[in-house]
């Protein structure tokens, strides 16, 4: 639909104006009516018509002065003048100003429909001509972006410099966004250009920013107004969901924000980076300057990743055995620290922890018969543990993974309580613990359950907790405690008895073995 506004100070002829013909069947809407000039300037500005129908005469500044002022302000503006005939000569001056025609009182309908007719005809050419021109520009717009990021001599006065003001791409600063599809079945870009498209038209309709393509990526050059956090996280959601629509997922990075548009291929060398990078980060929207990196919070590198996960690797079987789900998701982690700090990549941290639930998996499984550790549901498990793209929520899932294993297994609640008393000991050996306090805590009597333990472990439970003490305490010896230190931090509160136990145990007095330790 072409739009129309009718002005005239009469009501009879903007009322008879409006409902002389049928407008829409002609592809026309008559948008408001204006009485006088300022009131036809304000909504001129309003609703940027595509056809003005003007009264030559009215009171205060006149047609003809209105006429002038638009004319100077749109010149491809199509207008009609309505005139009578004492205002015939009047009417050839408003010639001048590129009026289309004039239309003499009373209107004749045929006469205004035939003109409307051919007037179609025109704005329909001239939509396609400002369409094609359009597009024109913004490839042109994109050639430049991509002219300036291929720039291989800074150094120089490039050869772009006299298009920018062209192009509108003078801002007060430039930052770079790149989009990476994860296009896994797909063998060509075709979605890629269908993303592009869409996405194009909706930064276009928000005034966002200028889409372009460059190598594998999809790239935003971001206007400065929309350079806050706030806004990207409404930009995050947008292309998202652009994405979606063709049934992709994507990853977005930010580069550093540059004052200098010559500056631009450096906010894409940091965009890139963090893209490159992006498995390392804990972030779900746009990972930019002020995102978390992972690397950055874990300082030193392990002298030995493997003895490290094995470590990890033993608690977790041992948590997942006892029941202990609490443990599982800091374990989890624990293993993914040990990697990061020692500058695994991506794949090499995928591929441990595919080692590492295989392993746990497979050692359950000759534990616990469960259906639940089949090899077509594990294989299946294990495979998607490469799809993911973060290593928080990879974390997230191996820890569901676990849980759901430790799920389904059927156990013992006798064996249950004993692994429980176990971990009770080796985690709080240090502490004042008696046999009599578990009995109360896992209500049994503490006869029957010091008989129990023994059955189990072959030891009383001061034998087994003596033992425990002893062992950590010959850590802390080789470690250069004094004797009477390592007696201490172990739950010996008499250093003389710790030494007659310690002789019992181990053979040789503690003072003996710190000398042959040294």
């Amino acid at each position: 639909m072409y739009s129309v506004l009718i002005v005239d100070d009469e009501l009879s002829i903007r009322e008879g104006l409006t409902g002389l013909i049928d407008w829409n069947s002609l592809g026309y809407q008559v948008v408001d009516t204006a009485a006088n000039a300022i009131e036809a300037k304000h909504k001129y500005e309003l609703h940027t018509p595509d056809l003005m129908i003007v009264d030559i005469r009215m009171p205060g500044k006149d047609g003809l002065e209105l006429i002038e002022e638009l004319r100077a302000a749109d010149p491809d503006m199509h207008m009609i003048i309505l005139s009578g005939y004492a205002d015939f000569d009047y009417a050839k001056r408003a010639l001048a100003y590129g009026i289309d025609n004039y239309l003499l009182k009373p209107v004749d309908e045929d006469e205004l429909q035939a003109y409307l007719a051919r007037l179609s005809t025109e704005l329909k050419e001239r939509v396609a001509g400002h369409r094609k021109s359009a597009a024109v520009k913004e490839w042109s717009r994109e050639m430049l972006v991509q002219s300036i990021l291929l720039e291989t001599s800074p150094q120089s006065p490039p050869a772009w410099a006299a298009a920018v003001h062209e192009s509108g791409l003078l801002w007060d600063s430039y930052q770079i966004i790149l989009i990476r599809l994860l296009l896994q079945d797909h063998a060509d870009n075709g979605p890629s250009t269908a993303v592009k498209t869409r996405l194009a038209t909706s930064f276009e309709e928000q005034n966002w920013g200028m889409v372009f393509s460059l190598d594998s990526y999809l790239g935003v050059l971001l206007r400065p107004s929309f350079q806050k956090e706030l806004v990207r996280k409404l930009m995050a959601a947008d292309i998202r969901a652009a994405v979606a629509a063709h049934g992709l997922e994507c990853l977005i990075a930010a580069g550093n924000r540059v004052e200098q548009l010559e500056e631009l291929p450096s906010s894409y060398s940091s965009a890139l980076a963090r893209m490159k990078d992006h498995f390392f980060y804990d972030e779900s929207g746009i990972i930019g300057p002020d995102s978390l990196q992972l690397k950055n919070r874990f300082p030193g590198t392990p002298a030995d990743v493997e003895s490290g996960l094995a470590a990890v690797i033993d608690r977790l079987y041992f948590a997942i055995d006892i029941g202990s789900a609490d443990l599982l998701s800091p374990l989890v982690e624990e293993a993914g620290r040990i990697m990061v700090a020692a500058d695994l990549s991506e794949m090499a941290v995928k591929s441990r922890y595919v080692r590492m639930v295989t392993f746990l998996l497979n050692k359950l499984s000759q534990h616990y018969k469960e259906p639940g550790f089949s090899g077509s549901r594990m294989d299946e498990q294990l495979q998607q543990i490469y799809r993911y793209t973060s290593l928080p929520e990879l974390q997230r899932y191996i820890t569901r993974l676990l849980l759901d294993s430790m799920d389904g297994i059927t156990r013992d609640d006798m064996d249950v309580m004993m692994k429980k008393m176990l971990d009770l000991i080796h985690r709080h050996y240090d502490q004042n613990l008696k046999l009599e306090t578990l009995a109360d805590v896992f209500n049994y009597s503490s006869a029957y359950l010091g008989k129990l333990f023994k059955n189990i472990t072959g030891y009383s439970f001061n034998s087994y907790l003596d033992k425990v003490r002893i062992e950590q305490a010959k850590t802390l010896l080789d470690q250069g405690r004094k004797i009477h230190q390592a007696a201490s931090e172990v739950g010996f509160s008499d250093v003389d008895y710790f030494r007659e136990k310690f002789k019992k145990i181990e053979g040789i007095s503690p003072s003996v073995y710190r000398k042959h330790s040294n």
